[in-house]
């Protein structure tokens, strides 16, 4: 069920001690999660300083790319803002990527498409589009598929740094709630969205008045930067599990004189780079939230190395770095200081 009205129920996930040991954050934003947000944004007034220039810009990027009315037409009846969308459009194949998403729905089940689809409303002239993919017809899923990924390029790939920052500070916040606190920790860090009182995680804006018994599937916690209103949740109870919650929209940060003080000290690019590996990443990754290449991510990793600011290790292909205790300390701005004798 997803929540969109202004009044709710009060929904109820239960745990049990494996679903707590089995429960977790996803490491970045799910692209259809992010897809699917974002058309529900585009039509309404909702967040008008988080999304009114984004709103007015895609506006106009669609109608110049004669993509408006398929937009309207074929993915705002599918991804309706209401209480009920298809589960089918947000497969956990997000995580991989849109193409890998895209062959995950592209892919589904008649039976699914028959129970998923049906489901929907038919609003003025949506009826046969919608019956066309209820039946799963090989030109209405391919289409589908065509008019998702144009959207897609247009209207979220382009703002996809901007939704990595801000998720990815999310992140950086649930892990340290999970390092102080544990798992009731990380879960209580939710508060005031959603509630945690062992063994109900508490939702009380959902519109749903169900209770959700995870029995053992644990529940994937995905951070979301186009998910303004409430947490949403999966509809088939019988899907593996994952309740999707707002991030908050950061302005540009202003400088501290710690911010201006690491600059100076190891340079804009290489500072940057230092507060990227806070969270952990490997060489793309960092690159990827830096803006830079990653043969420019390599050469500054290996002078933070050298310097004894950050550690490299090795798995299978890739290289994963993270802050030593020294970097964590130089970070924070509270280097420890020699005793004299």
């Amino acid at each position: 069920m997803r929540a969109t009205g202004r009044r709710g129920g009060r929904m109820r996930i239960h745990f049990t001690r494996a679903d707590l040991a089995c429960t977790h954050v996803a490491n970045g934003p799910d692209v259809m999660w992010e897809v699917v947000g974002s058309l529900q944004a585009l039509p309404n007034t909702y967040g008008k300083n988080t999304f009114g220039p984004w709103r007015r810009q895609v506006r106009h990027d669609l109608h110049r790319a004669g993509l408006a009315r398929p937009v309207r037409d074929r993915l705002l009846p599918v991804a309706p803002h209401a209480a009920y969308y298809p589960d089918l459009l947000t497969p956990p194949e997000g995580a991989l990527g849109l193409e890998e998403a895209l062959n995950a729905i592209l892919s589904t089940s008649r039976r699914r498409l028959r129970e998923e689809i049906g489901r929907l409303g038919d609003g003025p002239g949506h009826g046969a589009w919608l019956d066309d993919l209820r039946t799963g017809r090989a030109g209405a899923l391919a289409e589908l598929g065509d008019v998702m990924r144009a959207y897609h390029r247009l209207s979220v790939e382009p703002y996809w740094p901007t939704i990595r920052a801000c998720v990815d500070s999310d992140i950086a916040r649930r892990r340290h709630a999970l390092r102080e606190g544990g798992m009731h920790g990380l879960l209580d860090s939710f508060r005031p969205s959603m509630r945690w009182r062992f063994p109900v995680l508490e939702i009380p804006l959902h519109p749903s008045g169900r209770d959700i018994h995870l029995n053992g599937r644990g529940l994937l916690l995905i951070p979301s930067y186009f998910n303004r209103l409430h947490p949403l949740t999966i509809f088939d109870a019988e899907l593996p599990q994952a309740v999707v919650y707002p991030v908050e929209h950061h302005p540009e940060p202003v400088p501290t004189r710690h911010d201006t003080a690491l600059a100076r000290l190891l340079g804009d690019t290489r500072a940057a780079v230092l507060r990227a590996v806070a969270d952990g990443g490997t060489t793309g990754e960092l690159a990827q939230r830096v803006g830079v290449s990653p043969p420019t991510i390599s050469h500054h990793t290996a002078v933070l190395r050298d310097a004894g600011l950050i550690a490299s290790r090795r798995t299978a292909t890739t290289m994963l770095h993270t802050l030593s205790p020294l970097g964590e300390a130089l970070l924070a701005g509270r280097l420890p200081t020699r005793s004299r004798m």
